[in-house]
């Protein structure tokens, strides 16, 4: 046992009594640590630095990418042809036109290429041309399936012409629309809290965070909620 202490046995625990180590009472505490102090963003050429002004043109710039990407979702279909239709539209589309004598007569027609006969180049011809004569049914009844992927990548195409028109109409380069965007996001997004000297850092994806200075913060803050809608608005 060590000499310079004296353990004293209770019932349930045990006391141990240091002797000749020095009296800390009446000494001064080292004060408490500093709150480390948020970082300042790394301004550049791609980010901007969040004032009113930028802000102004930002929502003006949101305003046309959602304007733009209704027109792009809801093309103007020819004359004489079905308007696009969801994916739900589509299939419900689909499945009464299963029920039309025109399409059962078609897939008769088909069996009947197929069932009990031996699979020589006439009946395999006969099958094809009935199978392009039903999904040409099938477009001229439901229109355009939603998820081929031709159109689907022009979609894709349409949207980011989108977002390239947006970034001109409130006077960025793409890269700068894009940063903007990806740095309102989460501080409109996280608990609202008062502007301090220090800014805000909101946690990221693992180790990144997003940081902002206090001018910058009290700037943003108060116009969230408008930006929120401008960002997601298809929600309510």
């Amino acid at each position: 046992m060590n000499r310079r202490h004296r353990w004293v046995v209770g019932p349930f625990v045990a006391v141990a009594a240091v002797f000749g180590a020095p009296c800390l009472l009446g000494q001064p505490q080292p004060a408490p640590r500093p709150a480390a102090a948020v970082p300042t963003p790394a301004l550049s050429d791609a980010v901007l630095e969040i004032t009113p002004p930028v802000l102004d043109r930002l929502a003006k710039a949101l305003a046309a990418e959602n304007e733009a990407r209704k027109a792009a979702a809801t093309p103007t279909p020819a004359a004489g042809s079905v308007p696009p239709k969801t994916r739900e539209e589509y299939a419900e589309c689909q499945q009464a036109l299963t029920k039309s004598p025109e399409y059962l007569q078609l897939v008769q027609a088909y069996g009947g290429t197929t069932s009990g006969k031996p699979k020589d180049p006439a009946a395999r011809q006969a099958a094809e041309e009935l199978m392009a004569k039903l999904a040409a049914l099938t477009e001229k009844s439901c229109g355009p399936d939603p998820a081929r992927t031709r159109e689907r990548q022009e979609l894709a195409a349409k949207l980011r012409d989108a977002e390239a028109r947006a970034a001109t109409a409130g006077g960025f380069t793409v890269r700068q629309y894009a940063v903007l965007k990806e740095r309102v996001t989460p501080l409109c997004l996280s608990d609202p809290e008062p502007p301090t000297a220090a800014g805000r850092r909101i946690k990221g994806t693992g180790a990144a965070s997003f940081v902002y200075s206090a001018k910058e913060a009290a700037a943003l803050q108060p116009r969230c909620d408008a930006f929120v809608k401008l960002l997601y608005p298809d929600q309510d």
